[in-house]
């Protein structure tokens, strides 16, 4: 008997043992990990990825993310082994497929690219001045009635959102192009075909500017980097912000010799979690060599260094001031030696005047030389303000700036300013804000106010998002103003430069949206316009690439973008909401990046479209 109970009890401790051992030996729950530390923002189905989408990556993309990437405070605390468990899980949500090519047909050896042409779009606009206009007379109401599509380019999606809405470049029969995927494309203007391809460290959502043979732009690791137009080899990369939540999500200039990078940060979403420290980062602009990468000068939107101001009802520390990044593309004026960048908002308190604000730098320096403050009225003149500052999130908004307790904010300037000439010959220098405000400034008195008027409502997806065109006569004003449950009231005003009156106005816009879900779908005039002759084109959430008289506002034509297409590199895929970049015009053809999804707002989709405008 003493036996077998002896027997029985070596038994008990080998099985316990073994499930315990098992247990090791299967490590972590990453669901219950995720659970805990991570679905409070991804399962929202807004701002954050869900879960779903998070499962188009790897293993290994997700773990960097979490060891050095976007998510790295969030994993604080984490193990190693924790780590790739939450990895592991969300990756097996995705459908086992994750190669990781560009997804192009390459253009056949004996293909060589036409001679190079006199007219391009080499950047954010035609020239660097930003006001999208292209002075071409032969683009009449009825060429652009006759838009035709010639091809399609889907590529193929990499990252959690199944988002297209880089702004392309144009020059001597090539399509520049970067995308979410972490891919920039050098594609054929004609055939669609791709001479070269190649892979950044980071997820691209700038734009790409060239001059000369050389190409830049930046990725959300802060990286900046040149290319070789013409074959796609790496010249210099050069990392210009060391920040864990830095990135580059606005465009770069390349302006004789020297590159303009701006830099923004994603902590003023990680500042939705009490239980992180908030905030230190710091808005910039850097200008490098373009030849060899090097840092020529490094600008910050804010003087000081944050300082410590306290702590949260979690124990967590606040710092301030913190905030004022560059969302958005920096123009440049050479008459007066300057570049003109426009601000985001402070995510903490104390007040500084380059909030929402216009900046002219030295070009030479970086030196401010004047800096004007374009926040909103209504909110004091200030705007401190993150995403816990959003009632959505939280009602009582405890991990919001005590300077804001109504939790209004982000009236930001998201879109570039432009420098335009006039009519009356004189330069103005028009900005739009998220505010809902469109205002000309006065280059030549340190930016004072000429007018001002009010286009939309304003708010967190409001206003002015992008970028806006101008042509000598009028500017041209595109509304968002999309609600919290993502319903929208967008709309399009041409106001006169001179008198700051509206010319005419486009809103009540019926959205195309049958068979495509509504929200997000809607009538959000979201993308960048572009103005040619005699026609505004202007791209909106719900698809479609619309042209409009520039002189009446009357529609001429709506051509749906967010639908199913067979692809010249033999790929199906899908467009979506236009969004950013907007449509670029060289001669007869009109390209646009069809699908934008960033933050889960707008249509998915990761298409190129090439269009022609028969003369």
């Amino acid at each position: 008997m003493r036996c077998s109970t002896q027997i029985i009890v070596c038994l008990v401790v080998y099985f316990a043992a073994s499930a315990v051992y098992a247990d090791e030996l299967r490590g972590p729950d990453g669901e219950a990990l995720f659970t805990a530390r991570c679905a409070m923002c991804h399962d929202l189905g807004f701002i954050a990825p869900k879960p779903a989408q998070l499962g188009r990556l790897a293993v290994e993309e997700i773990e960097a993310a979490l060891w050095h990437g976007t998510m790295q405070q969030h994993a604080n605390g984490l193990s190693g082994p924790e780590r790739l468990a939450i990895a592991r899980w969300l990756a097996a949500k995705g459908d086992g497929s994750k190669a990781r090519g560009p997804g192009v047909t390459e253009c056949a050896a004996e293909h060589r690219p036409p001679a190079p042409t006199s007219t391009s779009w080499p950047g954010w606009s035609v020239d660097n001045r930003f006001a999208r206009y292209v002075a071409d007379t032969s683009m009449t109401v009825s060429r652009a009635a006759r838009l035709e599509l010639v091809w399609a380019h889907p590529f193929p999606v990499h990252s959690a959102f199944a988002s297209s809405g880089n702004s392309v470049a144009v020059k001597d029969g090539r399509v520049f192009v970067g995308n979410l995927n972490g891919w920039v494309y050098a594609i054929d203007a004609e055939r669609g075909c791709a001479h070269w391809t190649f892979h950044a460290e980071g997820r691209v959502r700038s734009n790409v500017a060239l001059e000369g043979d050389t190409l830049v732009f930046g990725d959300l690791m802060a990286n900046v980097y040149a290319l070789d137009a013409r074959s796609g080899r790496l010249i210099w990369r050069t990392r210009i912000d060391w920040g864990p939540g830095s990135r580059i999500t606005g465009n770069l200039t390349i302006h004789r010799g020297t590159v303009y990078a701006p830099v923004s940060s994603l902590e003023e979403v990680l500042a939705m979690k009490m239980d992180l420290p908030c905030c230190t980062f710091r808005g910039a602009v850097a200008a490098l060599d373009a030849a060899t990468g090097a840092i020529k000068w490094k600008t910050y939107t804010i003087d000081s260094y944050p300082e410590y101001l306290g702590h949260n009802e979690m124990g967590q520390p606040r710092f301030g001031p913190a905030g004022v990044p560059v969302w958005s593309g920096i123009a440049v004026d050479d008459q007066r030696g300057v570049v003109y960048v426009g601000n985001g908002n402070q995510f903490t308190e104390p007040r500084v005047e380059e909030s929402d604000a216009v900046m002219a730098l030295d070009m030479r320096s970086g030196a401010k030389v004047w800096v004007k403050s374009l926040a909103p009225e209504q909110m004091g003149g200030q705007d401190i303000y993150h995403l816990a500052c959003g009632a959505w999130w939280d009602p009582e908004r405890k991990n919001c700036s005590p300077e804001n307790p109504e939790g209004h904010g982000d009236r930001d300037i998201g879109a570039p300013p432009a420098l335009v000439t006039r009519r009356d010959g004189k330069d103005v220098i028009v900005v739009g804000t998220k505010d809902g405000v469109l205002y000309a400034l006065d280059p030549d008195s340190k930016g004072a106010m000429l007018w001002s008027i009010r286009v939309g409502e304003g708010g967190e997806i409001g206003g002015i998002e992008y970028g806006l065109a101008a042509d000598e006569s009028h500017a041209y004003a595109p509304v968002v103003d999309m609600n919290a449950d993502m319903s929208s009231n967008g709309s399009l005003t041409a106001v006169d430069l001179i008198t700051g009156k509206a010319a005419w106005r486009v809103d009540n816009i019926a959205a195309e949206c049958a068979d495509k879900p509504t929200p997000p779908c809607g009538n959000a005039v979201i993308a960048a316009p572009t103005v040619v002759g005699e026609v505004v084109f202007a791209g909106l959430v719900d698809g479609t690439l619309r042209a409009y008289d520039k002189h009446t506002g009357k529609q001429i034509v709506s051509y749906d973008t967010a639908r199913q297409y067979n692809g010249v590199n033999g790929r199906k895929g899908n467009g979506g909401s236009l969004g950013n970049g907007g449509p670029v015009i060289v001669d007869d053809r009109l390209y646009i990046m069809s699908g934008f999804n960033m933050l889960n707002v707008g249509l998915p989709g990761n298409t190129l479209l090439a269009f022609k405008i028969p003369r």
